[in-house]
């Protein structure tokens, strides 16, 4: 984690998240459906992840696990390794930590959606969860917006506090009243039910959504996914996993096509994006393969040079 981190900055991963979303959206990424493995009697999931973009030098396959208990054992949420290997003859080239890439390729993305999709003169945010997501929310949507304050949001206000203590003094412990001043919100946690509601925000707020992956996980409510522009990374697996999504379509509240598209598609202006102030836009992310390979070429190209 430590070497990533020295090799590829926030910056540097937003930059890669673009190309990222667009191979995505101009099929040039393969990306199979991911392996979900349920490990019910540890209260775990386990996630098989290749991706290759054609014409690209590497192959990568990310092998992770989602132990849910660890957070109230003080350990990560997210385990994992990546392998990346030599497109061209297919030799292994490098393991490398896959919870630290997992982590900065997702709040990598949210910065980008944030820096497309959020007024630019946003100046509050608010981040719901305490873990390692949302510290990288927290230096993504820093790194693209000037902020004059960021209250975080946890189950436990004694991990807020602490989680807090460590930041700078612009981060501080919020509650459920902070959401509706906030310009930015980012959810980042394993909820199985929404953490607030369409009533709780104000006009022009836009959202990252990062912590729900599987079809009956949450963080949203129905209204809320009703009422905002809605982008998404990628549409296929997002129609089998993207909770958020698919709960509102089960109810008969919501279709597929009142999305507004994949993100990939806005970068290469193919649709809209905000057109005014009041808009509520909305970034609901599952998560795909070839973001990490991004992030993983990145620390193996700046490492050799």
């Amino acid at each position: 984690e430590t070497d990533i981190r020295s090799i590829v900055s926030m910056g540097d991963a937003i930059t890669a998240m673009s190309d990222a979303f667009r191979s995505l959206s101009d099929n040039t990424a393969i990306v199979p459906s991911r392996i979900n493995l349920p490990i019910e009697d540890q209260n775990a999931l386990h996630l098989s992840m290749p991706a290759y973009v054609k014409g690209g030098k590497y192959i990568m396959i990310k092998l992770v696990n989602v132990h849910y208990d660890n957070p109230r054992n003080d350990l990560p949420l997210i385990n994992g390794i990546i392998l990346l290997m030599d497109s061209t003859n297919g030799v292994p080239l490098a393991f490398m930590d896959g919870k630290s890439i997992t982590a900065l390729r997702t709040g990598a993305s949210s910065g980008l959606a944030t820096k497309i999709l959020s007024n630019q003169n946003s100046r509050t945010a608010v981040v719901i969860g305490t873990g390692v997501q949302a510290l990288s929310q927290i230096e993504a949507i820093q790194c693209v917006r000037d902020l004059d304050s960021i209250k975080v949001i946890g189950r436990d206000i004694n991990k807020v506090e602490k989680f807090c203590s460590k930041l700078d003094s612009s981060i501080q412990p919020g509650n459920k009243s902070s959401l509706k001043e906030a310009d930015i919100i980012c959810t980042a946690t394993t909820s199985r039910i929404p953490l607030f509601n369409y009533g709780d925000i104000k006009k022009g707020v836009h959202i990252n959504a990062v912590g729900a992956h599987q079809s009956n996980t949450r963080e949203l409510d129905t209204e809320l996914i009703q009422k905002a522009k809605v982008y998404i990374d990628h549409l296929d697996p997002s129609k089998n996993e993207a909770g958020d999504i698919l709960i509102p379509i089960s109810e008969g509240a919501y279709k597929w096509e009142d999305i507004q598209g994949e993100l990939g598609l806005l970068i290469e202006g193919k649709i809209k994006g905000r057109v005014d102030d009041t808009d509520i836009t909305l970034f609901n992310s599952i998560g795909n393969a070839v973001q990490d390979l991004a992030i993983a070429s990145l620390v193996i190209e700046k490492k050799e040079n």
